[in-house]
């Protein structure tokens, strides 16, 4: 509490600035105690060789929109787990999916605000359901949790001038498109800055779209290598061959 008035602000940008200043926190107090620290040091035991399980476990299927549900928060998840039911180890910062034995994803864990009236919250992401999309770009208009599908507040004005400037079919395809594309290419925000000038200018089409950004895609053969074994090995078996075929 000290620590945080001096700061002057209890407010952070992240889990993971306030876990910082913790760290920061705790740090100054121990260096208080390092001799003492030290001196127990030599009596303490090893570390056991398995970690205990700090988390709960909790089962659920992946239902037909790519989602699971755990304590009242939806989640995306990898489309390809659709149908199946998964093992999530839910930790206090995190979930971990398994599929069998086989980890499939790690999510960070959202909580809902204490003043949330109605304690549920979403947590999208679009990499996860952008295949399934892509083939019927038209639902996007009707998506349930269409603004969680849009990464941040710049896609969301973005998406609404494409209403503006275009019939809602055209828009979808625009934008499914657009985040299609910055998916596999991994350019989310050269897609919008392209996005944002075109609209602009009033010039942006599929097919300019398309060709901006699909001509990045490069096909890289893998290098392979091999150790080409001697060939006077088989002139050693040459003698035998002959000897054998004579008999």
């Amino acid at each position: 509490m000290q620590a945080m008035l001096l700061r002057g602000s209890f407010d952070f940008a992240s889990v993971a600035e306030y876990q910082t200043l913790i760290d920061e926190v705790i740090d100054r107090l121990n260096a208080l105690h390092q001799s003492e620290f030290e001196s127990e040091r030599v009596q303490l035991s090893a570390l056991p060789d398995d970690r205990y399980a700090d988390y709960r476990v909790v089962l659920t299927k992946v239902s037909s929109s790519s989602t699971v549900c755990v304590r009242c928060i939806l989640y995306s998840v990898p489309s390809q787990l659709m149908g199946h039911t998964l093992r999530i180890h839910l930790y206090h910062d995190r979930l971990v999916g398994y599929l069998g034995c086989r980890q499939v994803f790690s999510l960070e864990r959202v909580y809902v605000a204490a003043d949330c009236a109605k304690r549920r919250a979403r947590s999208i992401d679009y990499r996860h359901v952008i295949d399934s999309l892509h083939k019927k770009p038209r639902a996007f208009a009707s998506c349930q949790y269409r603004d969680e599908l849009l990464p941040d507040g710049h896609y969301r004005q973005l998406w609404s001038r494409m209403v503006e400037q275009f019939d809602r079919d055209m828009a979808c395809k625009l934008m499914v498109s657009a985040l299609y594309l910055a998916a596999k290419l991994d350019c989310q925000a050269a897609v919008g800055a392209y996005l944002e000038s075109e609209l602009s200018r009033g010039t942006l089409s599929l097919s300019r779209l398309r060709s901006r950004f699909e001509a990045r895609q490069e096909i890289v053969l893998p290098h392979s290598s091999f150790d080409q074994h001697s060939l006077a090995d088989y002139d050693a078996l040459l003698p035998t061959s002959c000897g054998s075929a004579g008999r």
